[in-house]
C-alpha cells in the first residue's frame, strides 16, 4: 500500500551492520582508486558515482539477486507474460561528500509525458549509512508518481510537501520510477554512502534491442563500422565514466 499510494516504501534492517561496514568500506576503496587512475565519475557539488558495481566486487553480486528483491521487482513488474518481466537497469554506489549540494527534482522513467501510472522503472536506495535531515537523505514528493510528469526546473522545485526520507543504515527504500525525488544537502563533515539498484520492465529493452548488435555483430566487423552506425545500433549505450573495469 505504501508503494502504491505513496511511490515509495521502507524496509528497516534490509541488510545487517556489518554487511553495511564491509560495503562502505569497498566503496571507498574503488572511489579512491578511480580517483586516482583518473576514472572517477563527479556531477553536482562533491557528489561520486561508481558505475557497474557488480564488475568490481563479489558482495554486490550477490546482494542485488537477494530473493526479496527478486520477489518485490516480481510484484512491482508483474503482467501476463511468458517474457521476462524486469531486468537490471543499473547498479552503482553514490557517495554525497561533505558539503555535497542537493540535485534538482526529478524522476528516473526517461519518457515522454504523460509518464504511465504502471511502473516502467523502479529503484532500491540501500542506506550504507543513517539517512539524516543532515547528510542528504533522500527526498522525496510523496504520491508524485500519479501526477503522470516530470517536475519543471521552475516553481515545482520549491514545493512545500517534500520530505526527507529518515532511516537507518541497513535499510532498503524502494521507488516508483516516477516518484519526484532528489538527494539533499550534506551538511555534515562525513561522506553519506548509497547503493542505487535501479531495475526496468523488461519491453523498455526488448522494444529497442530486438536484435542484441552488441553481440550479434562480429568482432572483427566492428573496426569496419561507420560512428554512425554504431550509435545508431547503441554500440557502447550505457557505457558511463568509471563503468569499464579492469
Amino acid at each position: 500500500n505504501d508503494f502504491l499510494n505513496n511511490g515509495y516504501l521502507i524496509i528497516n534492517d534490509f541488510i545487517s551492520k556489518e554487511s553495511c561496514f564491509n560495503i562502505k568500506n569497498t566503496i571507498e576503496l574503488l572511489a579512491q582508486l578511480e580517483k586516482s587512475n583518473g576514472n572517477a565519475h563527479f556531477y553536482g557539488k562533491n557528489l561520486q558515482r561508481i558505475w557497474n558495481l557488480i564488475s568490481k566486487n563479489e558482495i554486490f553480486r550477490q546482494i542485488i539477486i537477494d530473493e526479496r528483491i527478486i520477489e518485490l521487482m516480481d510484484w512491482i513488474f508483474h503482467r501476463e507474460t511468458n517474457h521476462k518481466k524486469f531486468l537490471l537497469s543499473s547498479f552503482q554506489a553514490n557517495i554525497i561528500g561533505p558539503g555535497g549540494g542537493q540535485q534538482v527534482l526529478h524522476i528516473d522513467t526517461p519518457v515522454p509525458e504523460p509518464i504511465p501510472i504502471w511502473p516502467l522503472k523502479a529503484n532500491t536506495i540501500w542506506c550504507i549509512d543513517d539517512f539524516t535531515e543532515k547528510n542528504g537523505a533522500t527526498i522525496v514528493v510523496p504520491a508524485s508518481h500519479k501526477f503522470l510528469r516530470r517536475p519543471n526546473y521552475g516553481p515545482d522545485q520549491e514545493i512545500s510537501n517534500q520530505i526527507s526520507i529518515i532511516a537507518p543504515k541497513g535499510s532498503l527504500i524502494v521507488t516508483h520510477g516516477g516518484l519526484w525525488h532528489r538527494s539533499g544537502n550534506n551538511n555534515t563533515e562525513i561522506s553519506r554512502v548509497a547503493l542505487l539498484g535501479s531495475f526496468a520492465a523488461s519491453y523498455t529493452r526488448e522494444i529497442s534491442s530486438e536484435e542484441d548488435y552488441s553481440k550479434a555483430i562480429p568482432s572483427e566487423l566492428l573496426p569496419k563500422i561507420d560512428k554512425k552506425l554504431k550509435d545508431l545500433i547503441g554500440f557502447e549505450l550505457g557505457i558511463k565514466p568509471g563503468s569499464i573495469y579492469y
